[in-house]
């Protein structure tokens, strides 16, 4: 597996007393101009406007305020029913650790916080890392443990993992093949309104694209443990690639609603798409 790659990430400015790389709404010790302000509220000689001094009516001096960088939480929640075990032209149980591993370098090389929270079956606290009592090689030690976990049942969990995100808006990347309800990922992102959301489409064209024309194929329901038979045939295959895509924009079009656009992952992880991601849509 190659060593994860970080990715540029920008979120919208946000309220926080900690220094980080991001826009911050308060006034502190960074590069970006706010307003001036008067000499006796903020005795900085070092950021003072002669210009502004010179044409201010009531001859104060005037200082230049700046917005503080501030820090910024961001999460990973993903899904870890059993679908997201499939193993086609790739393996999403590799991609699930790759996406852990970048994240959360990326995070640490923007001097912000990261964590986890993975979802399946049922809830365990085994599968969550809380930025706030984050220990060394913690990342770590879940990667080896997701790349050997038995994935199975549905995602039952799904809407538990809200339960676990601080009030204070992070960035949060929803992870997951989003084989579920449209009501159940409508309710998500509902819980999700405070924060900013990236959803991460976990597909592989395996799974719908590279049916053959004739003959008899299996398909597995892996949360169900259930399969049936079918005998494949170029109208049922054609129908089978048209629900993908229907799919598809109906995530889309639910995704939009909330102000987010989804990034489908059908072809492996990689973090430059990251970075295009949020180049293109990120505010």
């Amino acid at each position: 597996m190659n060593q994860p790659s970080i990715f540029y990430y920008r979120k919208p400015a946000q309220q926080s007393v900690f220094p980080g790389a991001h826009p911050g709404k308060i006034v502190g010790g960074g590069k970006l101009f706010k307003h001036h302000v008067p000499l006796i509220s903020s005795p900085d000689l070092r950021h003072i406007d002669l210009r502004a001094s010179v044409l201010d009516p009531f001859e104060n001096f005037q200082i230049k305020a700046f917005h503080q960088q501030s820090q910024l939480n961001l999460f990973l929640l993903a899904d870890l029913s059993a679908s997201m075990a499939y193993q086609g032209e790739w393996s999403k149980q590799n991609i699930i650790v790759d996406c852990l591993q970048s994240i959360a370098k990326s995070a640490y090389a923007h001097g912000d916080r990261f964590g986890f929270i993975g979802s399946g079956k049922t809830f365990s606290h085994s599968m969550v890392i809380s930025p706030a009592n984050q220990r060394q090689g913690q990342v770590t030690e879940l990667a080896k443990r997701l790349k050997t976990l038995q994935y199975n049942g549905s995602t039952e969990s799904f809407l538990q993992a809200v339960n676990y995100l601080p009030s204070k808006a992070s960035l949060v990347f929803l992870l997951s093949d989003f084989h579920l309800p449209m009501a159940v990922i409508q309710q998500q992102m509902q819980r999700l309104t405070q924060h900013t959301v990236v959803p991460l489409v976990l597909w592989d064209r395996q799974e719908y694209s590279n049916l053959p024309n004739w003959g008899l194929v299996k398909l597995a329901d892996m949360e169900q443990n259930k399969s049936r038979t079918l005998f494949m045939r170029p109208t049922l295959k054609e129908r089978i690639i048209q629900t993908f895509e229907q799919r598809k924009q109906h995530l889309q079009h639910c995704f939009r609603g909330f102000g987010c656009e989804p990034l489908f992952l059908e072809k492996g992880y990689r973090a430059e798409l990251m970075t295009q991601y949020f180049l293109q849509h990120a505010a």
